[in-house]
C-alpha cells in the first residue's frame, strides 16, 4: 500500500490545537538512518501523521465563524455589541479614569448616551446617522477615524453594521451578563430523539436544530468506555473493564459504568490535576535556588477532597480559610495551604516588604481568577480598563490576605512557616504532650509524699575532683555548622588520641571554626580549657589562636608571635604564651577567667586559628569540678555549696538561683519549699533513684517527641495574625509608593458583604458562596464543563470579564449554575449529569460541514475530542504496559528526565541544582500527578505537552500540536520502557502466530476492530522489525536488555512503540 505524507486515513481530531501527532525518526534508535524507510513508511500509514496532516487540518481553521450568531435581526448587547466596544473603544473609553479620552465612557448609558466634552453626542438611540460613534468609525479621516489606525483594531464591515443596526434598534445597553445572578429557564423542547432526556441535552439540541446541524450518531461502546474513563479517572479502561461493559446488555449498563468510575479513588486524582494547576502547587519555592518546599500534604488532600465529594462551597471555603473556621481539623489547616502555594524567595538583597506584597498580590489575583473568574492582576496599578474594577478595589482585597502571621521570605527552607505537621506526627506528639503531663504529675506527687528530715551538716559530702570533659575528637560534636576544610586524618599521620586528627596547611591567617552545637558545654568557676596541638618541625607556624563562643567570639587564647589581627590585646585577646615545642604533640590550656568567659556560661563554638604552617590539632574540652554533679544526703550542706557557685546548678533553674542569692533569714516558706523540692529531685542521695528513672521516662519521651519533629513530614498552611495588618492603596503598584488606606471588602460593583459576615477570609469565603453572588456558581460549573467537553461553555474560563469570550449556551450555564448551588454544590453529581447526556455519548468523528461551522465543537454537534494532557498520556503508557504502580498519596517522585536539566537553571547553593532520578517502580512508575515539579525547570514530558509550570495560577490549558511531541512519545526512555513493557505481555499473553498478538495489543488499546488496514500494516511492520533486529543482534539486546528472543521482543516493541503515537491512542474521543 503506498502512502504519501500526510494522507489522513481515519477522521481528524474534533480539536485543531489538540490534533494530530506527528512522528519522525528516533533520535536515539536501533535503526541507522538507510534503514528508516519502512519504518516511516509503515508509520505513515498506521495513521501517525505528521505537520503536512496537521497543516491541513490547521487550515480549517483560519476563518473560524461566529457560533454565537442566531437567525434574527435582533441586535444582542452582552452578546453582539459589549465584546466589540469592550476590544476595540474601553481602553481610552471604559472605567478606567486616568486613561479616558474625551470625557467619554462606552460601559455605561450615563457617559455613552450624554454630551461629550466636544459638545457632540457620541450615541443618539434610534439615530445611528446623528451618532458620533458611528461617524468616527466611518470617517476616512485618519486624524479622527475611530479605532485609531495605530491600534490595529480596525472594525470589518459586518461589525460596523452591528454597531449601525443597535444603534438604530435603540441602543439598550445591559448590564455584562456574568455580573447578574443567574437565574433559571424552563428548558426548549427539541425535535431529536433522545434529545428531551436531560435538560442539558434539550439546551445543546435546541442550539443545533437553531443552526440547522443534526447530532452525530451515539459513540459505539468501545469508544464510550475509553472516553468517559479516561474523563473521569485520567486512566484507561483495563481489559476487564471493558469486557464486563461489552457483556452488559442492560439498560443501565453506561449509568453503573459511571458510578463506578466516580467512586474510583483515581477520580479523585484526575480531578486534582486540574486543580492543583489553578491552585499553582509544586514541590519548590519558584525563584532564584528554587529550593524544595515540603507541600505534597495539600495536594493530597485535595486528592481526597475530590474522592469524599466534599461540596464545593466546603472545598472552597476550607482552602481559603481552613484555618479561621472554629477549631479546625488537622484536614482544615492543611487545605488552607492553598493560599501558601505561590511563588516566594530568599534572595541576598530582596526587601522583605517587596516580596511580602508580592506574596499578597498572588492570593488575591489567584482567589479572582479561580473563584471568580475577574482578572484582578490588572487593578494593580490602576482602574481596569474594561471591566468596573477600581485599583482601590484591589487593596481592598489585598487586605483579606495582608496579616498572614510569618516571615515573607522564605528562608530556603522546604518547612517555611507557618508549618504543620502530618497528621500521624500530629497525633503522636498530641499522646507524648498527653504523656509528659502525666508523668510530670507523677515527679510532683511523689515529692509531695516525700517527708524529708535533713540528716544534719557534713553527713556524706564528698569532695568533688575535677573532671576531663573531651568536647572535640574525630569531628565536630552535636551536628554543629562548620565553616573552613578541617580535613581530618588518621595515621601514619600524627594522631593524639582516637583515630584522626585535624591537618591544617596554611598560608598567612586562615580560620576553620564549628558552631551551633546541640551538646554545647557550660562551664563553671575554676574550670580550664584544653586542647592538643602538633607543630609540623618542617613548617611550624607563626602563631596559632583558639576562640570561644558564648553568643559571640570575643574570647580569644594565642600563643607566639601577634600576627592574627582579631580582637583587641588584654581585651578581647588574650596572649598565654611562646608556641610550644615543634614535633611533638603539646596541651594548651587556658583558665575560663583568662579569656573572660563567666560562670555558667554555655559554649557552643570552638574556632581553631593559625598563622601560616601546618598543625594537627586533636582532642579538646574542659576540666571541671562540676563534670558530675555534686552529691549530698544534706540539704543544708547543699544549700552551703550551691549558694557559693550557683552556677553548678544542673538543671539550671532561674528562680532556684533567684532564691540562693537571698539571706537565709530572708527566704519565704515557700521559697524554702522551693529549695527542698529541687534538692530532693535533682541532688539527694537517698531520693536520685526514684526521680532519676521518672526523669529517663520524661526525657525519652520528650526525645521521641524531638525526634518526631525533626524527621515527620510538614506541609505550608495559612495562620492569621493576632492583629490584622492595614493595606494601603500602592500607587503604580510599587511597594513603597503608600496611599490611601483601604478597609477589608469585596469589590464596589458585585454585591456587597452583610453584617453577618466577619471582614476576613472566612467572610470571604461566606460572600463567595452565598446565593447573591453572580459569578462563584458559574464559573465552577464552566471549569467542570470545560474538564469533560474539553472547552468551557466560556471558552475564556479565566477570565468572566469584559475581554473575555460569552457563552456559547447562557440559559444552560445559568441552569447548571443555580442547581449546582442550590442542590448543595455537588461536584459528583454534576460530573454523572454531563457525562450521562446524549451530547457527550456521540461519535467524535468530523465531517467538513461540522469543521466549517464549528471547528472548536462548541455547539457539540458530535462528541468531545481531544488530544490527552501530557500526565494522560504517560499514565496510559504506564497502564497499558502494566508497570503503572497503582497507590494513592505520598511524597513527590521523580521518574527519569535528561540529565543537567536542573543543572542548567540551579545555582550551586540550591538543594535541587542536581537531579538524580528515584530508583524502584514503587517511585518511578507512580502516577504523574506525584511526580515532582520544579518550577523553574519543568520535566520534558510535562512541557512538551502544554502542562503548566505551576509558577502562577492556569484554570485553562492549552493544547499544541508539534513535531516534538511526536518526538517524545517515540524517544523518552519511560516511554520506551512502556513499549518494551507492552511486547511482554503481547508475547506472553497474546497468543501463538503475530496476528494474535496484534489483536491482542489493538483490544489492548481499544484500537478499531475493524480497522483491517491497520492490523495489516502493524503485523507488517512487527515482521519488517523482526528482519531488521535478526540481522542486528546488538541493536535487539540494546533495546530489550536481556530476553530469551531478544529480536522477537524488540520487534514487538516497535509495534508498541507505534501504536503509543496513534492518533487513536493519544487522543480521547
Amino acid at each position: 500500500m503506498e502512502l504519501q505524507i500526510g494522507q489522513v486515513l481515519y477522521d481528524l481530531p474534533s480539536d485543531h490545537r489538540g490534533g494530530p501527532t506527528m512522528s519522525l525518526s528516533r533520535l536515539i534508535s536501533p535503526f541507522p538512518p538507510h534503514d528508516w524507510d519502512f519504518f516511516m513508511k509503515s508509520l505513515l500509514s498506521l495513521g501517525i501523521r505528521w505537520m503536512a496532516a496537521g497543516a491541513t487540518f490547521a487550515s480549517l481553521a483560519v476563518f473560524v465563524p461566529t457560533i454565537f450568531a442566531e437567525e434574527t435581526d435582533k441586535i444582542d448587547f452582552n452578546r453582539d455589541i459589549r465584546p466589540l466596544l469592550s476590544d476595540r473603544c474601553y481602553s481610552c473609553h471604559g472605567p478606567d479614569e486616568n486613561h479616558r479620552e474625551g470625557g467619554v465612557r462606552f460601559d455605561i448609558p450615563e457617559s455613552a448616551l450624554a454630551e461629550a466634552d466636544s459638545g457632540e453626542f457620541p450615541i443618539v438611540p434610534g439615530k445611528p446617522d446623528e451618532s458620533e460613534l458611528i461617524a468616527r468609525i466611518l470617517t476616512k479621516d485618519e486624524s479622527i477615524v475611530m479605532p485609531p489606525p495605530d491600534s490595529n483594531k480596525s472594525l470589518t464591515g459586518e461589525e460596523i453594521e452591528k454597531l449601525r443596526k443597535w444603534v438604530e434598534q435603540g441602543a439598550k445597553f445591559e448590564k455584562h451578563w456574568s455580573f447578574n445572578v443567574p437565574q433559571k429557564t424552563d428548558p426548549p423542547q427539541v425535535d431529536l430523539p433522545g434529545w428531551n432526556d436531560t435538560e442539558i441535552d434539550q439546551f445543546l439540541g435546541a442550539r443545533l436544530q437553531q443552526e440547522k446541524l443534526q447530532p452525530s450518531q451515539p459513540a459505539d461502546k468501545l469508544t464510550l468506555i475509553r472516553r468517559v474513563t479516561f474523563g473521569l479517572t485520567g486512566l484507561p479502561p483495563t481489559q476487564e473493564e471493558v469486557d464486563a461493559f461489552l457483556q452488559d446488555e442492560s439498560p443501565d449498563a453506561y449509568e453503573k459504568l459511571v458510578d463506578r468510575l466516580l467512586a474510583s479513588p483515581h477520580y479523585g486524582e484526575h480531578m486534582a490535576r486540574y486543580w492543583l494547576d489553578a491552585a499553582r502547587y509544586a514541590d519548590t519555592h519558584g525563584l532564584h535556588l528554587d529550593n524544595y518546599r515540603e507541600m505534597w500534604m495539600y495536594r493530597d488532600w485535595v486528592i481526597g477532597a475530590f474522592n469524599d465529594n466534599k461540596p464545593y462551597d466546603v472545598f472552597l471555603t476550607e482552602q481559603l480559610a481552613g484555618d479561621l473556621l472554629p477549631n479546625p481539623s488537622w484536614e482544615q489547616q492543611v487545605a488552607s495551604g492553598f493560599n501558601r502555594c505561590n511563588v516566594t524567595t530568599n534572595e541576598g538583597g530582596s526587601i522583605a516588604a517587596e516580596v511580602k506584597m508580592r506574596n499578597v498580590n498572588d492570593r488575591v489575583v489567584t482567589t479572582g481568577t479561580v473563584f471568580m473568574g475577574l482578572t484582578l492582576d490588572c487593578t494593580r496599578c490602576h482602574d481596569h480598563k474594561y471591566d468596573p474594577l477600581k485599583q482601590k478595589d484591589f487593596y481592598a482585597m489585598y487586605g483579606f490576605f495582608n496579616s498572614m502571621n510569618g516571615n515573607p521570605m522564605d528562608g530556603n527552607n522546604k518547612a517555611h512557616p507557618p508549618t504543620i505537621y502530618s497528621k500521624e506526627a500530629v497525633e503522636e506528639i498530641d499522646s507524648l504532650d498527653q504523656q509528659i503531663r502525666q508523668k510530670q504529675e507523677e515527679v510532683r506527687t511523689t515529692l509531695a509524699k516525700i517527708e524529708y528530715q535533713d540528716p544534719g551538716p557534713g553527713i556524706d559530702n564528698p569532695e568533688i575532683d575535677p573532671e576531663e570533659i573531651v568536647w572535640v575528637e574525630d569531628g565536630v560534636p552535636g551536628k554543629a555548622e562548620v565553616s573552613g576544610d578541617y580535613n581530618w586524618v588518621a595515621a601514619p599521620e600524627p594522631v593524639f588520641s582516637g583515630e584522626k586528627s585535624a591537618k591544617r596547611t596554611v598560608t598567612g591567617n586562615q580560620q576553620c571554626y564549628f558552631i551551633n552545637s546541640d551538646q554545647p558545654i557550660t562551664v563553671y568557676k575554676g574550670d580550664t580549657l584544653f586542647a592538643y596541638v602538633y607543630l609540623d618541625p618542617k613548617n611550624p607556624p607563626r602563631e596559632i589562636m583558639f576562640q570561644w563562643n558564648d553568643g559571640d567570639w570575643d574570647q580569644r587564647a594565642y600563643w607566639g608571635e601577634d600576627l592574627i589581627a582579631y580582637g583587641n590585646n588584654g581585651k578581647t585577646k588574650h596572649r598565654i604564651g611562646d608556641l610550644p615545642e615543634p614535633g611533638k604533640w603539646a596541651r594548651l590550656e587556658v583558665p575560663i577567667a583568662k579569656v573572660g568567659l563567666g560562670e555558667g556560661a554555655k559554649i557552643n563554638g570552638w574556632a581553631f586559628t593559625q598563622f601560616d604552617g601546618t598543625v594537627y590539632w586533636d582532642k579538646a574540652g574542659m576540666v571541671t569540678k562540676y563534670g558530675k554533679k555534686p552529691q549530698f544526703k544534706s540539704l543544708a550542706d547543699w544549700i552551703d555549696f550551691a549558694a557559693k557557685s550557683p552556677g553548678a546548678l544542673d538543671p539550671a533553674n532561674k528562680e532556684v538561683t533567684e532564691v540562693l542569692k537571698k539571706p537565709a533569714d530572708q527566704r519565704s516558706e515557700g521559697e524554702r519549699k522551693q529549695l527542698q523540692n529541687y534538692f530532693l529531685e535533682f541532688v539527694c542521695l537517698d531520693t536520685q533513684e526514684t526521680f532519676n528513672k521518672l526523669r529517663a521516662e520524661l526525657k525519652s519521651m520528650s526525645d521521641k517527641q524531638n525526634e518526631i519533629r525533626r524527621t515527620a513530614p510538614t506541609t505550608l498552611v495559612y495562620v492569621e495574625a493576632a492583629k490584622p495588618v492595614p493595606s494601603f492603596i500602592l500607587n503604580r503598584g510599587e511597594y513603597d509608593q503608600i496611599g490611601e488606606e483601604v478597609a477589608r471588602a469585596v469589590p464596589s460593583f458585585l454585591p456587597p458583604m452583610t453584617d453577618e459576615m466577619p471582614k476576613d477570609r472566612l467572610g470571604l469565603a461566606m460572600w463567595l458562596t452565598d446565593a447573591s453572588h453572580p459569578l462563584t456558581s458559574r464559573v465552577a460549573v464552566n471549569r467542570l464543563w470545560q474538564h469533560v467537553f474539553g472547552v468551557g461553555l466560556v471558552k475564556t474560563s479565566e477570565d468572566f470579564g469584559s475581554q473575555g469570550s460569552v457563552p456559547s449556551h447562557p440559559k444552560l450555564l445559568d441552569n447548571l449554575a443555580v442547581e449546582f448551588r442550590d442542590e448543595g454544590w455537588d461536584i459528583k453529581k454534576l460530573m454523572k449529569r454531563m457525562v450521562m447526556t446524549t451530547a457527550y455519548r456521540q461519535a467524535s468523528a468530523v465531517t467538513p460541514q461540522l469543521v466549517a461551522k464549528d471547528p472548536e465543537n462548541r455547539l457539540l454537534a458530535r462528541g468531545p475530542r481531544h488530544r490527552l494532557d501530557a500526565e494522560l498520556l504517560r499514565d496510559q503508557a504506564l497502564a497499558l504496559s502494566g508497570l503503572l504502580v497503582d497507590k494513592l498519596g505520598g511524597p513527590s517522585v521523580k521518574p527519569p528526565q535528561p540529565d543537567g536539566l536542573w543543572k542548567a537553571v540551579g545555582y550551586s547553593g540550591s538543594n535541587t541544582v542536581n537531579f538524580k532520578a528515584d530508583e524502584g517502580p514503587e517511585k518511578v512508575h507512580r502516577r504523574t500527578l506525584y511526580t515532582f515539579i520544579k518550577r523553574t525547570a519543568l520535566a520534558p514530558q510535562m512541557s512538551t505537552f502544554d502542562a503548566p509550570n505551576r509558577e502562577s495560577c492556569t484554570v485553562r490549558r492549552e493544547r499544541t500540536n508539534t513535531p516534538l511531541q511526536a518526538l517524545l512519545l517515540l524517544n523518552d526512555p519511560q516511554y520506551v520502557e512502556a513499549a518494551v513493557a507492552m511486547a511482554r505481555r503481547a508475547m506472553d499473553h497474546g497468543g501463538a502466530d503475530p496476528i494474535s498478538k496484534v489483536n491482542y495489543l489493538s483490544s489492548l488499546c481499544l484500537l478499531n476492530p475493524e480497522n483491517e488496514v491497520q492490523q495489516k500494516e502493524l503485523e507488517s511492520l512487527y515482521f519488517d522489525s523482526l528482519t531488521y533486529f535478526q540481522q542486528h543482534p546488538e541493536a535487539a539486546n540494546k533495546l530489550v536488555g536481556q530476553a530469551e528472543t531478544p529480536a522477537e521482543l524488540a520487534a514487538w516493541a516497535m509495534v508498541c512503540n507505534a501504536i503509543l503515537n496513534l492518533d487513536e491512542v493519544v487522543s480521547q474521543r
